[in-house]
């Protein structure tokens, strides 16, 4: 049966050699310096269409003010206690669904 060294004898063994192989060659290692972790940018979320809309609008809007035209929204007056605005101030928007009430 073959008597196999243990671990320490192996590493004693080992670390040797490698001494030895540094005395007769100095050159034999060659170190080289760890590179850094690759830095990691921060999150930049993207721009919602709601987010672009509102950026058009208002650069709409500083231009129409250095050109010096007020826009007043048209307003559709139906009456006392009744809604200002009606379904064509929203193209392509459509009237809601009404279920009968009738049970």
């Amino acid at each position: 049966m073959l008597n196999r060294p243990d671990k320490d004898s192996l590493r004693a063994m080992l670390e040797a050699q490698v001494q030895q192989k540094l005395r007769d060659d100095p050159e034999a290692v060659t170190t080289y310096a760890a590179q850094r972790d690759p830095e990691r940018k921060p999150y930049i979320s993207k721009r919602t269409v709601q987010d672009k809309a509102f950026d058009k609008e208002l650069d709409q809007m500083r231009a129409d003010a250095e050109a010096g035209v007020i826009r007043n929204p048209e307003r559709l007056h139906t009456g006392e206690g009744e809604p200002d605005l009606a379904l064509d101030d929203y193209p392509g928007l459509k009237p809601a669904a009404t279920a009968p009430n009738e049970w």
